[in-house]
Order: structure tokens, then sequence, then C-alpha cells
């Protein structure tokens, strides 16, 4: 009539007579484990089930006793009197034999319960340590991938760049031989070449020095990642003025408005971001060179809620459904014929600012110019240091 419950893992094992018994194993074998809400769910069903056991137990008893003791007490007594005190000794009887079959059974129910309940408790611990093992082992695991898959990516960047900076530089040497030979062969035999091979050399002239563009900006993009960052207060609006001035001085017969607003102050590594800045500036500056009125602004906006620098020019602009290629190495959105470049310029500025652990972003329209935005993420520090 009793029932004993327990709880293994996470799993409820209600130890009941044999038909129960095999209806939670199906429902085990069914559904796996159950979690802990099933498993209350089913130690209360099983408890409500012994109570029903309880109730029944006692009812059967006391019908029983009704039935039988009322005959017996006719049967065996036949004085009024006599019948009145065995009445009120049966009816006492009655109450403690059913009291202690109560007792009996109410206490072996608790204490069923609370075996059940501690054998829940010690499975939880065992199962949650168990748990915890395993996630602990599996974040190791992670962790050692992650730090392998790192290295090894690392190391093919190192490889990369190194391979990169070794071509370039080997480059150099026959390059300005090339290019020193063509222009004295221009300069000393100019005159005796008919104009079909005097084209010839002038275009290998031209290639050579462009050749020379992109040696130098393969090693600049390569320098990007192998130099190591030293970051330090640094007044962006300082370097765009000075990047301006060596603009002008390059180009003088050009009128080129520059805005900058003053005390641009980030926190960066001033060299690299210094290159980053002077490409961002050299592309305005050489992308409103068909523009009437050139304007070039360097300012703070935002990206996001997120404080940034701003260059802004009123150029050439582009087409934004081709922006996936802007940052790409070797990529151009116009022609070499409308504005001569390497297409390196800006990957290598976007280098240095994920560098730096920031991000740029740009927004364009054809002919009406251009805004690249970058954020630098201890730029409020530096706002808010004295």
């Amino acid at each position: 009539m009793s029932t004993a419950l327990a709880h293994s893992g996470l799993q409820c094992l209600p130890l009941l007579p044999y038909p129960e018994r095999t209806r939670v194993d199906s429902i085990k074998g069914r559904g796996g484990a159950m979690d802990g809400n099933s498993c209350v769910q089913t130690i209360r069903r099983e408890a409500n089930l012994a109570a029903a056991r309880i109730v029944l137990t006692y009812a059967i008893f006391a019908l029983l006793w009704i039935l039988f003791s009322d005959k017996a007490l006719f049967l065996f007594i036949s004085d009024p009197d006599r019948i009145v005190q065995a009445s009120i000794i049966k009816g006492w009887a009655f109450v403690l034999i059913t009291g202690a079959i109560l007792f009996v059974l109410v206490a072996r129910l608790i204490y069923q319960i609370k075996l059940a309940a501690e054998q829940d408790r010690r499975n939880r611990q065992r199962k949650g340590a168990e748990f915890r093992a395993h996630s602990e082992r599996v974040h190791a695991q992670l962790e050692d991938r992650v730090a392998a898959r790192t290295a090894e990516l690392e190391a093919a960047n190192r490889e990369l760049d190194a391979f990169a900076y070794a071509v370039s530089h080997d480059l150099r040497a026959p390059l300005r031989a090339m290019s020193g030979f063509s222009e004295a062969l221009v300069e000393d035999h100019g005159e005796q070449l008919n104009g079909q091979a005097r084209q010839y050399l002038d275009q290998i002239v031209l290639a050579s020095h462009k050749m020379s563009e992109l040696i130098d900006g393969i090693l600049v993009l390569s320098r990007s990642s192998r130099n190591s960052l030293e970051v330090s207060r640094v007044n962006l609006s300082r370097l765009a003025q000075r990047q301006i001035e060596r603009l002008r001085q390059l180009d003088p017969d050009r009128r080129v408005d520059a805005d900058i607003e003053p005390d641009l102050i980030v926190q960066a590594d001033p060299p690299t971001i210094e290159v980053a800045l002077h490409n961002l500036l050299e592309n305005a500056w050489k992308y409103t060179g068909h523009t009437s009125d050139p304007r070039i602004r360097v300012y703070a906006g935002d990206i996001d809620g997120e404080p940034a620098i701003c260059v802004e020019d009123n150029g050439a602009g582009f087409n934004m459904a081709h922006a996936d290629k802007l940052f790409k190495a070797f990529q151009r959105l116009h022609r070499q014929d409308e504005f001569p470049g390497t297409g390196i310029g800006l990957a290598t500025v976007q280098r240095i600012i994920c560098r730096h652990g920031g991000r740029i972003e740009a927004s364009a329209s054809p002919g009406q110019g251009a805004c690249f935005r970058f954020s630098l993420p201890s730029r409020r520090q530096s706002e808010g240091s004295p």
C-alpha cells in the first residue's frame, strides 16, 4: 500500500509496484532523461497516489470493521448493557487501530519522500559536478583550438607580410635599373628614335614609375601590419593640416578649400595613424581633381553613435553598389586614365584602423563626393582625460 520515491540523476525512479515501474521505465525509454520540473511533478503525482492508497486502506478497513464487528457484537453478546459497553470499547479500538495503521503508513510515506528528496539532491549535485567538469573540459578544448587557429593565422599573416616585404624590397633594385636606363636612353638617344620607338620608351618609363608606386604601396601595407603600435595622445587636426600643406606643395597649381576642425584628439599610434590620414586626404585631393570648387573637410562625427573622425570631399564619389570592393587591396572603382592609383591606399587605412580596434566605413554618391568615417575605441577616454 505504500510507495517509495527516489530520484536518480535527472531521472525519477519511483519504487512502485511492478506495473507502475514498467510504465515509468517506458516513459524513460521514450523520453530520455527528464528535467527537474518533470521530476518534481512525478514525485508529487506518486505522493498523491500513495495518499489515495492510504485513504482507500482506511475506508476498506473502516467498512469491514463496521460490518463484521457489529455482527460479532450481536452474535456473542445478548445483554443490552454489555452491548453498549462493548460498542464503546469497539469504537476506541477502532480509533486506536486505525490511528496506528495511519501512523505507520504516513510515517513510511514521509520517510520514503525524504529519502527520495535526499537521493535527488545527491544526484543533482553529482550531475551538476559532472556537467561543470564536462563544460570545463569542452571550454578548455575550445580555447586550445582557438589559440591554435589564432597562432596559425598569425603565423600565416606574418609569413605573408614578410613575403610581400621581401618581394617588394627585392624588386626595387631591378626596377630602379629599368627606370634609370630607360630615362638615360631617352635623354641620350631620344633624338635618334622615331616616333613609335619614343612612344614605346615613354610607356616603359611610365610603367616603371607605376611599378615603383605599387611597390611603395605594398611596403606601406606590409609595414602597417608588421610594426608594433605605441599608442599615445595624437592631435589629428595638426596631422591633417600638415598633410594638406604637403599636398599643396606637391600640387601648387590647385586651389582646394580645406576645412579642418580644431583639436581632434585621439589615442593612437602616431606614425601609423598619420599614414592612414595621409591616404584618406590624398584620396580626397585626387578625386576632387575634376571638381570646379574642390572642398575637403575633416571633422568629428559618429558611427552608430560611436565617436568617429570624418574625412569628406565633394569630388567624384562612387557607386555604393560597389562599396564592398572599396577596402580590398588592388581593387579600384575608377579607371586608371580617370584617376591614377594603385588600389592599396584604402586597404592600408582599413588595416591600420582595425589594428587600433576601430572600424571604418564610407558613404558616397557618384559626382557628389564621398565621406570616410573611422572610429578609435579609446577616443572617449582621450576626450575625458585632462
